[in-house]
C-alpha cells in the first residue's frame, strides 16, 4: 500500500480509511488486478488518496496515488466541457449542425453537436479508423437524430475534430491550455503526448489464470472518446473544479439527459442517476489494459474515484464500479426505508425473471418493453450475480407522471448492486436497472 494523502474531515475517521483500504487490498490479494488507485473527495478537499498492488508486474514499482493510469471513457468528460467553454465564449452553438463544421459527413445530415455529446446521433458504427469519415459515409444512419441513446466512439471522436476545427489547435492542446493548466492538472495527458511518468501503470489484460500485458491503443482510436491518461490527484481537482470553470448553465447542461423520459439517464460524458433518494452522478471507461470509475454525490459533497491497471476484456478483474460503489456505501450509508411487502415480493419477482429470461411483457409498460428486448436482458447477465442472499429497502422516489421508483440494496452470492425499480401509477414496470 501507497499513502499519499489521509487528511480529517466531517465524519471520516481513521477507522473509514481502514475500511476504504480493505476494500482496495482484497481486489490485490485476490489476483483481480495488479494494482488500484482510490481517491476521496469530501466539501471540496481530498480526504483520501491511496495506491495499492504494482503498477508494473515486471520492475514491481509500487502503485500510488500519483500514478498514472488510462481512463477510457471518462475522457467524455473532458470533451464536453471543451464545447461547452466554446459555447461559453460564443464560438460555437450546441444547437448548430455537424455538418457546420465537417460538411463531408453526409451521413450527419440533421445531428447536432449537442446529440454528439448525449450519445443520440443516431450515427453508424466504424472501424476503419484511418478513414473514419468515409467509413461513416458508407454506412447507413441507426437512427434518426435525437430519438435513440446509443453509446458510439464515433459520437465523440467528433465532438473532438469540431473542437479541432473551431480553434485551429489539436483538442490535446485546446483541452491541456483551458482545463489541464488552469486546474493544476500536470498528470493529464492524451495518449501519445509527452508527459507520461516512466512510473506510469502498464496495462493488463487477463490470459487464463495471469495477466498479460495489453495491446496499445492509438490516439487514432480513442481521441475525445476515452485518450486521456490521468491520475487519482488529477481527478480529484477535476471533481473538485469543474463546476468553477464552467458556468452554471453548462454545467446544468452536462448533467441534463439528452432524452425525455424515464428511460434516459444519459448526459453529455456521465449518467445520471439517483442512490439512496439522492443524486448520483457518475462515468466509467475501458480501454485495453485500463478500467476508470469517477463517481459524484453532489447533495453529500462527496466523490469516489477508483482506477486499476487491468481491462475485463480478457476475463475476471476488478469492477472500479462497483469498487466505488462499496466504498460509498462505506461514506455515506444507505439507510433503509419502509417499502409495502408487496412491492418487494414484485421488485424480487423480477430479479427471477431477468436472470432467467422469463419475460412477462403484460407488466411493463410499452416503452419499457420495447428497450428490454431479449439481447438487453442476455447482455445485462442478472444471473452471474448468483442467488440473492438479502434484499434491503432504501428509497422510494416520485418520477414524473406518477410513477414511483423503488431503490433496494440487493446482496447476491457473486456481487452486491443497488436496484431501481419505477412503477407508474396504474402497477405497470416502466424501469429497471441495476447499479454499483
Amino acid at each position: 500500500m501507497f499513502a499519499i494523502v489521509l487528511a480529517a474531515a466531517l465524519g471520516f475517521t481513521p477507522a473509514t480509511a481502514h475500511r476504504i483500504d480493505g476494500i482496495a487490498e482484497a481486489e490485490v490479494r485476490a489476483h483481480r488486478t495488479p494494482g488500484i488507485a482510490v481517491g476521496v473527495v469530501e466539501s471540496g478537499r481530498i480526504i483520501y488518496a491511496r495506491g495499492f498492488g504494482v503498477a508494473n508486474l515486471s520492475r514491481r514499482d509500487r502503485v500510488s496515488p500519483a500514478t498514472q493510469f488510462g481512463i477510457g471513457q471518462l475522457s467524455q468528460e473532458f470533451t464536453a466541457a471543451a464545447l461547452l467553454l466554446l459555447e461559453q465564449n460564443g464560438k460555437i452553438k450546441l444547437d448548430d449542425p455537424v455538418t457546420n463544421y465537417i460538411p463531408k459527413l453526409t451521413v450527419a445530415r440533421g445531428v447536432t453537436l449537442r446529440d454528439l455529446l448525449d450519445q443520440t446521433s443516431g450515427l453508424p458504427h466504424v472501424t476503419n479508423w484511418a478513414h473514419l469519415l468515409a467509413a461513416a459515409n458508407a454506412k447507413r444512419p441507426l437512427a434518426a437524430p435525437h430519438t435513440v441513446y446509443d453509446p458510439n466512439p464515433l459520437n465523440y471522436l467528433l465532438a473532438g475534430l469540431i473542437v479541432e476545427r473551431v480553434t485551429g489547435i489539436p483538442l490535446s492542446d485546446y483541452v491541456d491550455q483551458n482545463i489541464f493548466v488552469p486546474l493544476v492538472m500536470d498528470s493529464s495527458l492524451y495518449t501519445g503526448e509527452t508527459g507520461l511518468a516512466s512510473t506510469h501503470a502498464i496495462g493488463y489484460t487477463r490470459r487464463g489464470r495471469r495477466f498479460v500485458r495489453a495491446y496499445a491503443w492509438s490516439a487514432t482510436r480513442t481521441g475525445g472518446d476515452s485518450g486521456v491518461i490521468s491520475n487519482v490527484y488529477d481527478l480529484a481537482k477535476w471533481d473538485i473544479e469543474f463546476p468553477i470553470l464552467l458556468r452554471v448553465d453548462a454545467v446544468r447542461e452536462m448533467f441534463t439527459p439528452g432524452l425525455p423520459g424515464m428511460l434516459d439517464r444519459h448526459a453529455m460524458g456521465w449518467t445520471i442517476d439517483r442512490r439512496s433518494g439522492t443524486r448520483y452522478i457518475w462515468q466509467h471507461g475501458e480501454v485495453p489494459g485500463y478500467h476508470a470509475m469517477n463517481a459524484l454525490l453532489p447533495d453529500d459533497h462527496v466523490a469516489v474515484i477508483v482506477l486499476v491497471n487491468a481491462d475485463t476484456f480478457g476475463g475476471n478483474a476488478t469492477l472500479p464500479e462497483e469498487i466505488a460503489g462499496r466504498i460509498l456505501d462505506v461514506l455515506v450509508p444507505p439507510s433503509a426505508e419502509h417499502v409495502d411487502n408487496a412491492i418487494v415480493a414484485r421488485a424480487r419477482d423480477w430479479i427471477g425473471r431477468l436472470a432467467s429470461g422469463n419475460i412477462d411483457r403484460t407488466q411493463l409498460t410499452r416503452e419499457f418493453s420495447n428497450y428490454l428486448s431479449d439481447r438487453v436482458v442476455r447482455q445485462a447477465n442478472i444471473a452471474a450475480y448468483g442467488r440473492v442472499i438479502s434484499m434491503i429497502p432504501l428509497a422510494s422516489t416520485p418520477s414524473p407522471g406518477g410513477a414511483t421508483q423503488y431503490e433496494f440494496l440487493v446482496r447476491f452470492t457473486h456481487a452486491v448492486r443497488h436496484y431501481h425499480i419505477t412503477l407508474t401509477s396504474d402497477g405497470k414496470i416502466a424501469f429497471i436497472s441495476f447499479s454499483p
